[in-house]
């Protein structure tokens, strides 16, 4: 365009300088012209005179060829006018001189009306040739013109072309700088997403570990529970020898009471026997529900321990499920602004495509996950983590549960029952 535009400049200033020569050319041509109307003025006057002088000259010769035909009248009255015959000489001679000065100057005057006639047609031929060289600058001029309009013309478009050009590229940096904002956006949110991930997921180690120590307690609980269930089976094995050795001098002794009945009312017992049923009996029963209830408090709290763990763990799969599904689903948001935003934009026409693609996959799985919220329900990619998860947690707590179900509980059925026979022996 600057090149159009310095060349159009460099033929208008020519084309300027060649129309400022013919004018002055014509200009120049005009003023001779009207010089040479001078001068044909003064031939005019010139020529009037050399008639005028013509003719005097005429009338001069008729009057001396009458003077010469007149010849003896003139001699005759000669010797009456010889002063007057002088004079006409006289006058005859300044005539002739006169004449003769004329004809000078009319050949003069004819020269010079010849050198302006000759000097009119050169005007004139100039002037026809500028007169010609006008109407080709004319022509030219209404060339020149119609390429200036054209080229104008061209300029407007070109300028409309450039704006609309200009237009478009800053809207493309607008749309560039917006993209990248979002996408600093979505690096800022990703990462803090990931740090949230991070803090769920220790979190979630946390939890593990906590599961850990408590599965520790247990075992630990567990192992001296079998302990005290061992010392109890060991007291209650004792407690049955001695039943056994109560038994066997329970029946000596009621045989020899027997015998002794049919001689005398009172019955009489050891000291031994006395001591026995007063302290170690009542000592032993003591001891024994002091075990019982101690069993049953562990229990009871292994039981509200599992069940911290168990609504810990849930607690921890829930908000793991919410945050990923926000997650996701703010993923998707920002992904679908994204793609409008560069869908409004003709210059990125192919790059939208396949983000809508990508959206509409992102779109479904995010309905699908939102409908998996709504119904509390887990797809099956989803639900085989959160599966693994429970697997995981499930694997360090129910065997001990089911451990302490299969031996804690036939234990205390064993000291109940143990418990009941004691009191009924």
């Amino acid at each position: 365009l600057t090149d159009i535009e310095t060349q159009r400049k460099q033929e208008a200033n020519e084309f300027s300088l060649k129309l400022e020569s013919m004018r002055r050319k014509l200009k120049e041509a005009i003023e001779e012209i009207d010089e040479s109307k001078e001068l044909e003025m003064k031939l005019a006057v010139t020529i009037s005179d050399v008639d005028f002088l013509q003719n005097e000259l005429n009338s001069v010769k008729e009057m001396d060829k009458r003077v010469q035909g007149d010849g003896s009248a003139k001699q005759l009255e000669g010797r009456f006018k010889k002063g007057e015959e002088s004079e006409d000489s006289i006058v005859l001679q300044t005539i002739t001189e006169e004449l003769d000065a004329a004809r000078k100057e009319l050949g003069l005057v004819r020269e010079e009306g010849l050198q302006f006639m000759a000097s009119l047609d050169v005007i004139r031929n100039k002037l026809k040739h500028v007169t010609a060289e006008t109407d080709r600058l004319k022509k030219k001029e209404g060339k020149v013109d119609s390429i200036v309009q054209n080229l104008n013309f061209k300029i407007l478009r070109a300028k409309s072309k450039l704006e609309a050009m200009s237009a478009a590229k800053e809207k493309a940096r607008s749309i560039v700088m917006s993209l990248s904002r979002t996408l600093e956006k979505l690096k800022t949110e990703t990462e803090e997403a990931k740090k949230e991930n991070e803090d769920v997921s220790q979190e979630v180690a946390a939890t593990k570990e906590e599961i850990q120590k408590f599965e520790f307690d247990i075992d630990l609980t567990e192992e001296r529970l079998q302990g005290v269930m061992h010392e109890l089976e060991v007291a209650k094995a004792s407690k049955a020898l001695a039943l056994e050795k109560l038994k066997t001098l329970t029946k000596s002794t009621m045989r020899e009471r027997a015998l002794t009945t049919h001689h005398s009312s009172m019955i009489t017992i050891s000291k031994f026997e006395y001591e026995y049923l007063t302290n170690h009996a009542a000592s032993a029963e003591e001891i024994a529900d002091k075990k019982v209830a101690a069993a049953e408090a562990w229990i009871e709290a292994l039981k509200a321990s599992e069940k911290e763990i168990l609504m810990e763990t849930k607690i921890a799969q829930r908000e793991l499920k919410e945050s990923k599904l926000e997650q996701e689903l703010e993923v998707y948001t920002k992904e679908k602004m994204l793609s409008r935003r560069v869908s409004s934009s003709e210059e990125l026409d192919n790059w939208p495509r396949k983000r809508e693609k990508s959206s509409s996959k992102n779109f479904q799985r995010a309905m699908s996950r939102k409908s998996i919220k709504l119904n509390d329900t887990i797809t099956p990619a989803r639900g085989a983590k959160f599966q693994k998860i429970a697997s995981h947690v499930a694997r360090h707590i129910s065997p001990f549960t089911i451990k302490k179900r299969k031996k804690v509980i036939p234990n205390l059925t064993k000291l109940s029952r143990g418990k009941k026979n004691n009191r009924d022996r």
